[in-house]
């Protein structure tokens, strides 16, 4: 979701602050589960790339 789209979300549903806020709360746990999945991804690659470096790692 980009800032745009959250900022439409919110001038289209935040009727109070305290709704514009719940919104905005939410747009930020979701991009941090997105940010969490791709620091993971990331974990798995520097591990196969170390993987292969030593030699361990097996072409299936």
């Amino acid at each position: 979701m980009t800032l745009e789209e959250i900022t439409k979300l919110v001038k289209e549903n935040g009727k109070t602050k305290e709704e514009q806020i719940r919104i905005l709360r939410k747009s930020r746990a979701q991009l941090l589960d997105e940010i969490h999945s791709k620091q993971q991804l990331l974990d798995q690659l520097d591990y196969m790339i170390h993987e292969v470096r030593k030699g361990d790692f097996l072409h299936e």
